[in-house]
């Protein structure tokens, strides 16, 4: 055995002192009186007849409070070695696992795996802050930190004694897949903002060009329609009948092709889907110009035209408008703007590139998706640089393919890991209910045999009460853990509810027989719970690890396959029917007790309140079994 090897079995030792020493300080700051440790005591008041005897009560209280800033600085010592420890053992984690990384694999990855939990979960931070609150007297702050610290010290501890260690890091890849799944959802979001604009950038462009070229048109239409009012104007101060026919007959043949591109203008969807549609408007005013010019009223054609080309100038605004509004859209500095957010998409990529080879063989292929996305981003950056949306918008389409691959093979890889921790974890629920069943069942023959003894207030029946209590939370510490795992694992629609609704059963019994009531509600609670574990345990045996297909998908026509999906749904619906019988159970208990007309108590309103809760979970449960038999192109929650 290699030298590092040999410190291995030391880092749990030392982690066990940590743990006692915590568990010291927590007993120190948590027994009763803490909260006035600091405080003087103050001396009893003493009688006349006492007096000369008190005379001295000053320097005792002086000295009675010696001992007590003893023990501030006491805790305060502790917990700073503590911190000290922590900070030492970090560090030899650290050393021993790149010592033993080639050595030793599994243990270097045993180390890896809790010197990472150690810092996400900010431990030797957390046990300073103790130290500070220690040193301020905030006493219950103090509590609250230490009990957190110990549940932590003892999860980093099992990590070090982990037996099946392979799980644990199927578990933490998991949890990294899942990380490195939300990192990708991210890019892939910020890069089809990216895509978008510049789609709408060309598209923009395209609209900025036309609306310059039509505007060009209206600008024109404004010049002859200028030029028809000053022809008329002139026609009008015309000294002879000649000049007079020679104006008007220039001013009606222009006012024509006024007329003819004006309305070609206001049939373009440029302009026809605006409104008010001020071209349309004009060109009446148009045909009443040359109206009264061939029937040689100079005035009224004035008026008319001289409408027809307030209406032309009101268009020429509102297209300019338009015009710098495109060109706002599209100005250099949104360019600019756009190019360092692709900078930024193109940087989180390669930081998430990096990472993935945690990941292992799914790393790989992924990694190399994430490169040539990578690389694709950079062309595009260039291409915002130059303000060139079209083959920027090529280069970010490239891009989001990888990303979308990457992210399919990702989803892919997870959902291979997911069916591997399912098998493992069903076989563990089983033997830990098959486990729990035998214990529950050795407590509830306890019970009733201390029962008789117990209604007589027999001490120790009342003792022996208590220790089946400890036992009974151990067992719901152990749903506990069985839920968080099936939760991780996303195992089952009906199994994390089941748990949770079994858990509170244990805590329920746990605190009756902490309260030493061994009555006959108490036992029937305990045979429930036994009853409760082997439908349970029934379910699971038929409860696939594989995740089920997507809402509508038929079942499948291999006989295996479809009898694989039955069992799913057998399974899924025995563990609400299980649910459902508990509840109406409980609810037929509560409503005996409900009082028919004083009103209701703070109890039986928590009472109803956890059923009505109860029952939300049991609907949501199988509203998610619903829909995955729900046909396909139906959506939304199932009514039920």
């Amino acid at each position: 055995m290699s030298f590092p090897s040999q410190c291995l079995p030391r880092l749990p030792l030392m982690l066990s002192l940590l743990l006692g020493s915590m568990v010291l300080a927590h007993a120190v700051v948590a027994q009763d009186g803490i909260d006035d440790i600091f405080d003087t005591p103050t001396p009893k008041p003493s009688t006349p007849a006492e007096a000369d005897t008190d005379a001295p009560s000053p320097p005792a209280a002086t000295e009675a409070a010696v001992p007590l800033g003893g023990d501030r600085s006491r805790m305060g010592f502790t917990q700073e070695n503590v911190a000290a420890q922590m900070a030492e053992l970090e560090e030899r984690m650290f050393r021993l696992s790149e010592a033993l990384l080639n050595l030793e694999p599994e243990n270097a990855s045993r180390l890896r795996l809790a010197l990472k939990f150690s810092r996400e979960e900010l431990i030797l931070q957390q046990m300073r802050d103790t130290q500070a609150l220690l040193e301020e007297a905030q006493l219950g702050k103090a509590e609250t930190e230490v009990r957190q610290l110990l549940a932590k010290l003892e999860h980093l501890r099992n990590l070090l004694l982990a037996e099946d260690l392979d799980f644990e890091l199927k578990l933490a890849r998991l949890r990294q897949m899942r990380e490195t799944l939300a990192q990708l959802e991210r890019i892939i979001k910020e890069e089809q903002r990216e895509l978008a604009w510049s789609r709408s950038a060309i598209e923009t462009q395209e609209e900025l060009d036309r609306l310059r070229s039509r505007r060009e048109d209206l600008e024109s239409i404004i010049r002859d329609q200028n030029a028809v009012l000053e022809t008329t104007t002139n026609g009008k101060d015309a000294a002879t009948p000649k000049d007079r026919a020679e104006a008007v007959s220039g001013a009606i043949a222009r006012e024509a092709g006024v007329r003819e591109t004006a309305a070609t203008l206001a049939a373009d969807p440029l302009f026809a889907e605006r409104e008010p549609a001020w071209l349309k408007q004009a060109i009446p005013h148009v045909d009443d110009t040359t109206t009264h010019l061939e029937a040689d009223s100079l005035d009224p054609a004035l008026n008319s035209g001289q409408q027809a080309l307030d209406l032309f100038l009101k268009e020429r605004d509102r297209l300019d408008e338009r015009i710098a509004e495109a060109e706002a859209a599209i100005s250099e500095d949104q360019f600019r703007q756009f190019e360092r957010d692709q900078n930024r998409n193109r940087d989180a990529t390669d930081a998430l590139s990096r990472v993935s080879s945690r990941l292992g063989d799914a790393g790989v292929s992924l990694q190399k998706n994430l490169i040539d996305a990578s690389g694709a981003m950079r062309d595009a950056e260039g291409n915002l640089a130059q303000t060139e949306p079209e083959p920027a918008a090529n280069d970010q389409l490239d891009a989001l393919k990888k990303l979308l691959e990457s992210r399919e093979t990702l989803a892919g890889a997870m959902e291979d890991l997911l069916v591997e921790l399912r098998t493992e974890l069903q076989a563990q629920i089983l033997a830990d209910l098959t486990e729990m069943y035998e214990a529950q069942v050795a407590i509830r023959e306890s019970t009733e045999a201390q029962a008789p003894r117990a209604a007589e207030q027999s001490r120790t029946a009342l003792i022996a009460l208590a220790g089946l209590a400890k036992s009974e939370a151990e067992l719901a510490a152990r749903i506990e853990q069985l839920t968080d795992l099936v939760e991780i694992t996303e195992f089952g629609i009906a199994l994390p509810t089941s748990l949770r609704v079994l858990g509170r059963e244990m805590l329920a019994v746990e605190a009756l027989l902490k309260a030493g009531d061994a009555t006959q509600p108490t036992i029937a609670l305990e045979r429930r719970i036994e009853e409760d574990l082997l439908g349970l345990i029934q379910a699971m045996r038929r409860l696939p690890p594989s995740t089920p297909p997507p809402p509508g998908t038929p079942l499948p026509t291999n006989p295996r396959d479809r009898e694989r999906e039955l069992n799913r749904l057998v399974a899924e619906l025995k563990m609400i029917r299980m649910l459902q019988t508990r509840l109406n159970d409980d609810t037929v208990i509560v409503d005996e007790t409900r009082p028919d007309d004083t009103p209701l108590s703070a109890e039986l309103r928590r009472a109803i309140d956890a059923l009505r809760n109860n029952q939300d979970e049991i609907r949501a449960s199988l509203s998610k079994i619903g829909r995955q038999l729900e046909p396909p192109g139906l959506g939304g929650e199932v009514d039920l």
